[in-house]
């Protein structure tokens, strides 16, 4: 069992690997300089409780414990301008509009293609949709990492906006 969070200083940020030297780099030096400022906020899963450890050694990881990184992204405000949306949406909207950008998503190497990105995905755009009915945002922005992350994020409803062909929006009303 996997419980999501908010990143704080008892997570060990230190031991987390995703396989990109820069989302590693991210984690372990500016998410928590970020979330303390109020720049953007860091949500990590960790095992629910010692009974999770406990199946993870079981599954063969035992490395982790109670404060182990599994997965991670980061949600910041932003704000777009209407020729950064997909066409079709763009129409709709004035010159500048609030959006949420999913800065970061990352699994750690050895639990990658297990669905924990799903989760963390599914939670992020779950809580861009409820901040968005208090604060107002028209949809959230990714910046994929590659090819193969722009297919994983087109699951979900994401569409191509614009150039780079990377930028992906998915419209939150």
């Amino acid at each position: 069992m996997i419980k999501l969070e908010p990143l704080t200083g008892r997570h060990k940020r230190s031991a987390f690997d995703c396989g990109a030297a820069a989302l590693n780099a991210w984690l372990k030096q500016t998410a928590l300089q970020h979330q303390d400022k109020g720049i953007s906020r860091t949500f990590v899963a960790v095992p629910a409780d010692q009974n999770a450890v406990q199946a993870c050694a079981q599954s063969g990881y035992q490395d982790v414990n109670e404060a182990s990184i599994l997965g991670y992204y980061a949600l910041a405000s932003a704000f777009v301008t209407f020729e950064q949306l997909p066409e079709a949406v763009a129409k709709r909207y004035p010159r500048q509009i609030p959006v949420t950008r999913l800065g970061r998503l990352a699994v750690r190497t050895d639990m990658q293609a297990q669905g924990l990105g799903e989760l963390l995905l599914l939670d992020a755009i779950a809580r861009a949709r409820n901040a968005a009915q208090q604060v107002g945002s028209a949809g959230l922005f990714v910046d994929a990492k590659d090819n193969k992350a722009v297919r994983f994020y087109q699951k979900y409803g994401f569409q191509a906006s614009g150039d780079p062909l990377l930028t992906l929006y998915l419209a939150l009303w």
